[in-house]
């Protein structure tokens, strides 16, 4: 390279025939750079032979088999086009779940494991994607230089439509630089970390059943013994098993109820596992516990607005009443279980129509199989009994009444 650049500079001297010095400095160059590509190409040879030769004695040792094949409680896979989430600063995704983390444990009293974040060459661009215990639970959109606008009027936005993952709202993607366009348009506008991390949280909090592991009910249990010992010692292990209690609470949570207040939990089922210890009477022994703690979440400004169901139905449904092994179920014709989930769709589409919330009331030996035969057809309908509802000690309103054949709203 250097008798190369000297054999053009030479060429540029005057008298000096410039042709012959021209094509000598050339011939040099190219030589010079072939022989550094050559030489780049077996650097690059002997690096790739290392790790060869290194790689089957680190992939064959216990420690790494058993970390490839562990399975990770949460994941969060980004395509490669969505690594700039994962930035560093205060409020990067990584930031984001440590906050939502914090925030679920106050909320549900579970302590949601770490989410494991990386990057997927597999997905497609600008696709993320969550999972629980390598199950793919959700996924979605989040498209660089983006932001969701959710509204009616964007139409005059330039952008890709698309459906909001949680609430199945309609919006569309639109260019970062067009955020106060959006706004001044009356569409709400949600920027690319907020839309993943409401979508995980909506995901974490549907499967904290899932999430909660018999670990975690230890932890929790010896967090409740530091503050009242006596509500553990009674119950673990003398009248049950972490399992059972571990049962017990995955039962609340599929019902979105918190199990922050476990020493009243332990307290109430100390006392039902005197009798029995089977696991639907434990819930509903740990329900009634709670107290007026249930219908405090579905308060609207101190009312409590309830669906019931007609007394001689009632009647009915306890009489066809039978014990299995996944619980209480009811067993009618199923004429007549269409014509009831009929009547209370009808209701609940009535209450919903006026903008407002309500739950179903019934006896306390029903609840366990109403909610079964409801929670699938009616999108998760809270389901209470009489003595959750009124030791809340509110207002009630009855806005609609089930029966077999028809429904009377209110």
């Amino acid at each position: 390279m250097i008798a190369g650049g000297a054999a053009l500079l030479m060429a540029l001297i005057p008298g000096m025939p410039i042709l012959p010095f021209v094509v000598a400095g050339a011939s040099l160059l190219l030589v010079a750079q072939r022989i550094k590509a050559s030489e780049a190409r077996e650097q690059v040879r002997q690096e790739s032979a290392a790790l060869a030769e290194r790689a089957p004695v680190r992939s064959d040792t216990p420690e790494d088999l058993i970390e490839s094949m562990r399975v990770h409680a949460l994941e969060i896979l980004l395509a490669s086009d969505l690594v700039d989430l994962v930035s560093g600063a205060q409020d990067d995704l990584l930031a984001r779940v440590r906050a939502l983390r914090r925030k679920i444990a106050i909320d549900l009293g579970v302590v949601v494991p770490p989410v494991r974040t990386r990057d997927s060459v597999e997905l497609p661009s600008a696709t993320y994607v969550i999972r629980i215990a390598g199950v793919e639970a959700g996924r979605g959109l989040a498209p660089s230089g983006k932001v969701l606008a959710l509204g009616d009027n964007l139409e005059g936005l330039p952008g890709t439509a698309t459906v909001e993952p949680v609430f199945g709202l309609a919006g569309k993607w639109v260019p970062s630089e067009m955020r106060h366009s959006a706004e001044m348009a009356g569409a709400t506008v949600i920027d690319r970390v907020s839309v993943l991390v409401t979508h995980l949280s909506s995901i974490v909090t549907g499967n904290a059943a899932r999430l909660l592991t018999r670990e975690d009910v230890r932890v929790l249990t010896d967090g409740v013994k530091q503050v009242n010992p006596a509500a553990v010692d009674d119950l673990i292990p003398g009248m049950l098993s972490l399992a059972e209690v571990q049962r017990v609470l995955q039962g609340l949570l599929m019902e979105q109820i918190p199990i922050n207040d476990l020493s009243r939990i332990y307290e109430a089922l100390s006392l039902r596992a005197k009798a029995s210890t089977d696991p639907e009477g434990l819930i509903e022994a740990a329900r009634q516990g709670l107290g007026p703690a249930l219908a405090a979440q579905y308060l609207d400004d101190g009312l409590l607005r309830v669906i019931m169901i007609e007394p001689g139905l009632e009647q009915s449904l306890l009489e066809g009443m039978r014990a299995s092994e996944q619980g209480t179920q009811i067993m009618l014709e199923p004429a007549r279980i269409d014509a009831i989930l009929g009547s209370l769709k009808a209701s609940l589409a009535t209450v919903e129509a006026s903008g407002l919330t309500a739950v179903l009331v019934c006896a306390p030996a029903l609840r366990p199989a109403i909610h079964r035969l409801v929670s699938a057809q009616t999108g998760g309908l809270p389901v209470l009994s009489y003595l959750e509802v009124t030791s809340a000690n509110v207002a009630i309103e009855t806005v609609g009444v089930v029966r077999g054949t028809e429904t009377i709203s209110a």
